[in-house]
């Protein structure tokens, strides 16, 4: 595996951003589902069972001694009843279904959404989990990110500099199987496409893209159904000009990367959060008041035509103020 950098940053590859970092820590759930150990020692919890991506185990009458090479092929040896050793014959998983990776998102905090640029602040709480067989059984062995397998996820549509704080724990069930979490904890800008056909009655998708330096054929991103996703609406910074829905939405796909030349598909989450426009301020502040100004310009039919200079002068003058309050509207208007 890649050595990580010394510090906590996102390191920029193409249109993608690899989330990294140093100071990472492991947790293992206690009874209360929260705990903290070391690299030396962890505590034994049960979570909820669910089926394993993987089938490890095969029922046979012989003794087979299972190992798995750099890959993650398995290689299983077996000796007859004898116990004689059948060295040249050894069985290899070629098919191997991809890992399931599960992933929720919460939208802890909502920030201004800048709809000129095309860009909002959030602060995110993106979440990862996939059985780990190496753990099996093994309560006591401590989850390491330098040499278990991780999904290696990229962030797609940040910009600039992301604060990106990565944690991890260990869940087992009543069957002795190990679910690790990888937790992100994501601020900063994001980068989000506006679709204003229908301004100021618009419905905006705010938006989190997560993929993968893997391939869709070692990995693919499922939506956590034990666990839902959501946004919280208390802490909302544009409340007063935005209605911000608790409901998030998981869409998961499969994209090839043109700039990578391996050709491979690479799965794709996008968690997105929906907020609606207030209209009200607009309706008011804006159409009703040029409404006021072209309903002025009737205030020209009463002149007599004979005063020309008049009508002239009062047209005019409407003209110039719908310019005028037109580009005041522009520095608002998106």
């Amino acid at each position: 595996m890649t050595e990580r950098p010394t510090s906590t940053r996102s390191i920029r590859k193409g249109g993608r951003q690899l989330l990294m970092a140093t100071n990472r820590r492991v947790y293992v759930n206690e009874n209360d589902g929260r705990g903290r150990v070391g690299s030396n020692q962890s505590n034994t919890t049960e979570c909820d069972s669910k089926n394993s991506t993987f089938n490890w185990s095969t029922n046979i009458g012989n003794a087979k001694a299972t190992s798995v090479d750099v890959n993650g092929v398995v290689e299983e040896k077996y000796s007859d009843s004898n116990g004689t050793p059948l060295k040249n014959l050894v069985f290899k998983q070629l098919d191997k279904s991809p890992i399931e990776v599960h992933v929720r998102c919460i939208f802890m905090r909502v920030g201004e959404i800048d709809t000129l640029n095309e860009r909002y602040y959030a602060e995110i709480l993106f979440e990862a989990s996939w059985e780990e067989p190496r753990l099996k059984g093994t309560p006591n062995e401590p989850f390491n990110e330098e040499i278990d397998w991780t999904p290696q996820l990229e962030l797609l549509n940040g910009i600039g500099e992301l604060n990106d704080t990565i944690a991890y724990s260990v869940c087992y069930d009543h069957q002795g199987l190990a679910t690790v979490t990888e937790h992100h904890k994501v601020k900063g800008t994001l980068w989000e496409r506006m679709e204003l056909h229908y301004f100021p009655f618009d419905l905006q998708d705010l938006s989190l893209s997560i993929t993968t330096s893997r391939s869709s054929k070692e990995m693919v991103f499922v939506k956590n159904l034990r666990q839902p996703s959501g946004a919280n609406r208390r802490v909302f910074t544009d409340e007063q000009e935005w209605y911000l829905f608790e409901h998030v939405d998981i869409e998961t796909k499969e994209e090839i990367e043109e700039y990578l030349d391996d050709g491979y598909n690479h799965s794709v989450v996008i968690c997105s959060c929906h907020a609606a426009r207030k209209f009200g301020y607009f309706i008011w502040n804006a159409y009703f008041l040029i409404f006021l100004i072209t309903s002025a310009s009737f205030a020209t039919f009463p002149i007599p035509l004979a005063n020309i200079s008049g009508r002239v002068q009062i047209s005019c003058t409407l003209l110039l103020t719908s310019i005028t309050f037109r580009w005041l509207c522009n520095k608002a208007l998106p």
